[in-house]
């Protein structure tokens, strides 16, 4: 007897299958970019091999349904095999110390090759079991549910969107609520619990039947379409590449940015498939309709570049027009300019199935081969557009060839047609044209425009003296007068102006003067290069940590005030993820810095948790020093409590400094391994190798410097006292008060962290008595400069 569940059921479960696929693959991007690093070639392989995995099994699966007498039974083994085997895996990443004690290895002693494909095999170790089995579900699922030739089409076609329609749900979730209110783990267990429902749903609702399929003619699948489906592979994962990349340069690049992106385009295939559902069994022009809908892809393509060169103004029209703000509005026009193509390259996949299969004859083969022969197009659209495409051709060309690409499909489709389509060869000739006449636009360019204090009217004078698009952010360097900034997707990383270089400077100073003898340090981010300066001014070894080498091509543009630390030979720059760099690589260090200007742009809020902190800590060496550049705006002062709560349960002894010659907009937390007592005519010792950088600042005697201290370790304490911890199972920081996104508000943070100040800060210093008697009148001073400062940040809010 065979087994048989309602459609009802049957579209619940595919439903909450679909959810529980896309958790999974958030999930893992996660824990294996905490393993390995997430750099471009590290998340590439996580990806590819979870792209190739959902492929190999749609194969493997394929062929086997149709030797299976009972395809639901063994679907419901399946999925209890996908919850069993993700549970593995997360065990393994986080529980096997071997795992990581081969990674370690691998970086430590292999080559760039070598780690690569390390990293490889190690993902395949702990991917592949569960991607294989999540995808042998589609082809399983086809077997049994497409059984009658007059609906084949819309048959495969509704199980495609409910299943999309679910990894839909299960982006949206994962990314505004799942984690950010269950936390990683409970994430992954919510999927679990999902694999499992499935399986529940159909034992507990399962009958038995000795029903036949109908009987029908055996036709050669067009075998033709496979190439077809691989390029709307390709083309797909091209797009959704594309217009993450050019969204995250107009500040869209948080973990809830590209939740709506990702589920954009999962909603739109889904409206695709729902189409083809209710149209692909009443037409016979099959083919007609593929080459029409892809031309119509090609112009939606060449819409979207269009509307994203305009992006900006389109969002502060709407913010004119409605109640909402820029930044809601701004990630919901993300979600409709990625929905609209994604609604025709929806319709392309269940259509192309339906021409390839012609019969439901082996019909859960041929659904094997499709989603292979596609899944294998993602692969190298994913690899090539982020590698070779955008770093050689740029953004904006790659977004042409991808148009073309579609305008040559359905080229190859008209060629084949036996009758003239003259109406499809003109819409054809058109959009290629007009297409293709954006090669000759005067700006090919993607990058934000420097706005000034409203966050609205562009902020005038400004040249772009450097762009480039590289393998993980698009890099800008800007000119106005004597000012000159570096970004990157729009976030303001560093500058010339004495705040930024405040910033950069004292970042250096501050660790490394209070550092007992320092050797070797470490900055996280190179920037533009002016923290690597400074800390060379000590005669130490330095390394810098920099994602994107991009940057190190612009640091030439800032060697006045980097000290053209980029050619230095004491500084090794090291191309890779910080995080992954610090817990595997075998020096220690006597200082590191860690230096993140935006804490939810991307994987940055992984540098804040619990879990860095203490990788930071084991890097150093006994006598070592940790310092963590902290924003005081831009977050609510909760927040920041967090922040500062998260460190100081790594340091316990913990200390926190402001810069006291004119406003600024961040603190530095410092970390020793003792309590914290400085000597005066040491720290004036010290201060005397790097005079001259320290006066460019105002910073000309030692009072000046030490009475930067803000808060004690027990003021700290106070502080934070009650708290909760950012860790990386719960990252609160990266979804917390976004209404606060991009804003630079200081006044009230500042406030409040002035009215923490409550020990008596002379007693971290030792000196003889005019010293102490010195800076008593120093503290007393910068008091009343705090206040000062915080009234001009509120006037300046107020403006």
């Amino acid at each position: 007897m065979n087994w048989t569940l309602s459609n009802r059921l049957l579209f619940t479960a595919v439903f909450i299958s679909g959810a529980s696929a896309l958790i999974y693959q958030l999930i893992w991007v996660r824990l294996l970019g905490l393993a390995f690093g997430v750099s471009s070639f590290a998340v590439a392989t996580v990806v590819a091999v979870f792209l190739l995995g959902l492929g190999l099994g749609s194969y493997v699966f394929g062929k086997w349904s149709e030797r299976a007498s009972d395809p639901l039974r063994i679907y419901m083994y399946v999925e209890l095999g996908i919850a069993a085997t993700s549970l593995g895996a997360f065990l393994v990443i986080e529980g096997l110390p071997v795992y990581r004690y081969l990674h370690e290895y691998a970086y430590n002693n292999l080559g760039f090759y070598g780690l690569s494909i390390a990293r490889l095999l190690l993902s395949m170790l702990v991917l592949l079991p569960p991607v294989f089995l999540i995808g042998g579900t589609m082809p399983l699922l086809t077997k049994y549910f497409v059984r009658d030739p007059a609906n084949m089409g819309s048959s495969f076609s509704k199980i495609y969107y409910l299943n999309t329609l679910g990894a839909c749900a299960g982006a949206l979730l994962t990314g505004f609520l799942f984690v950010q209110y269950f936390g990683v783990i409970g994430t992954l267990m919510i999927a679990v619990g999902g694999n499992v429902a499935v399986a529940l749903i159909i034992a507990l609702s399962k009958r038995g039947t000795a029903a036949k399929r109908p009987a029908a003619s055996a036709q050669s699948p067009y075998s033709y379409m496979l190439v077809f489906l691989f390029l709307t592979g390709f083309i797909s994962l091209g797009y959704e590449m594309l217009w993450v990349r050019i969204l995250s340069t107009y500040g869209l690049s948080t973990s809830q940015a590209f939740a709506l992106i990702l589920a954009g385009f999962l909603l739109g295939f889904s409206v695709g498939a729902w189409v083809v559902a209710r149209k692909v069994d009443y037409r016979e022009d099959l083919e007609a309709w593929f080459s029409a809908v892809s031309i119509v892809t090609a112009f939606s393509g060449a819409v979207v570049l269009l509307l994203f060169r305009q992006f900006e103004a389109i969002t502060i029209l709407l913010a004119d027009a409605t109640p909402f703000g820029q930044l809601s509005l701004g990630m919901g026009l993300a979600f409709t300019v990625s929905f609209i193509p994604a609604v025709f390259m929806g319709i392309l996949f269940p259509l192309g199935v339906r021409i390839y299969a012609r019969d439901i004859e082996r019909i859960g083969a041929k659904a094997g081969n499709t989603f292979f022969s596609n899944t294998l197009g993602c692969v190298l659209g994913s690899v090539l557009t982020g590698f070779v495409l955008i770093p050689f051709l740029g953004m904006w060309n790659t977004t042409l060839l991808l148009i073309n690409l579609s305008l040559l499909i359905a080229v190859a489709f008209l060629l084949r047609r036996r009758r003239p389509a003259r109406a499809q060869w003109a819409s054809l000739i058109v959009v290629a044209a007009v297409a293709n006449l954006l090669v000759f636009t005067d700006s090919k360019t993607f990058h934000a425009e420097l706005k000034g204090r409203d966050l609205r009217t562009p902020a005038a004078g400004f040249d772009v003296i450097y762009y480039a698009e590289g393998l993980s952010g698009t890099v800008t360097a800007v000119e106005r007068g004597n000012y000159r900034g570096l970004f990157v997707d729009g976030q303001n990383v560093s500058g010339t102006d004495p705040v930024l270089l405040a910033d950069s400077k004292m970042l250096a100073h501050v660790p490394l003067l209070l550092a007992r003898k320092p050797e070797v340090a470490l900055t996280v981010g190179y920037g533009t290069g002016t923290t690597s300066g400074s800390m060379l001014l000590y005669g130490i070894e330095v390394h810098a940590v920099e994602i994107e080498k991009k940057i190190i091509e612009a640091a030439p543009l800032f060697s006045k005030v980097n000290y053209a630390s980029y050619a230095d030979p004491d500084l090794d720059i090291v191309l890779d993820d910080a995080r992954n760099y610090i817990a595997t690589t075998a020096e220690g260090f006597s200082v590191i810095v860690t230096d993140v200007t935006n804490l939810k742009y991307k994987r940055n809020p992984y540098l804040y948790t619990r879990e860095y902190f203490e990788i930071m800590r084991d890097a150093l060496r006994p006598e070592g020093v940790a310092a963590a550049w902290l924003p005081v705006g831009g977050l609510s002062f909760n927040d920041l409590r967090t922040l500062i709560a998260t460190f100081d349960n790594v340091f316990p002894h913990t200390t926190a400094w402001y810069f006291t010659q004119f406003p600024t907009h961040f603190i530095i937390l410092v970390g020793t391994p003792e309590p914290t007592r400085v000597n005066l005519a040491e720290l004036e010792k010290g201060m005397a190798k790097v005079e001259r950088d320290l006066a460019s600042l105002n910073v000309d005697n030692v009072h000046k410097l030490a009475s930067m201290l803000l808060l004690g370790e027990n003021d700290i304490d106070t502080l934070v006292n009650g708290a909760p911890i950012h860790t990386d199972n719960r990252p609160l920081l990266e979804y917390s008060d976004m209404a606060l996104y991009n804003v630079t508000d200081v006044a009230p943070n500042l406030g409040r962290l002035i009215g923490f100040q409550q020990e008596d800060l002379l007693a971290y210093f030792v000196g003889n008595e005019h010293q102490l008697a010195a800076l008593e009148e120093h503290f007393d001073l910068y008091t009343g400069h705090y206040l000062d400062y915080v009234r001009l940040y509120e006037q300046q809010h107020l403006d």
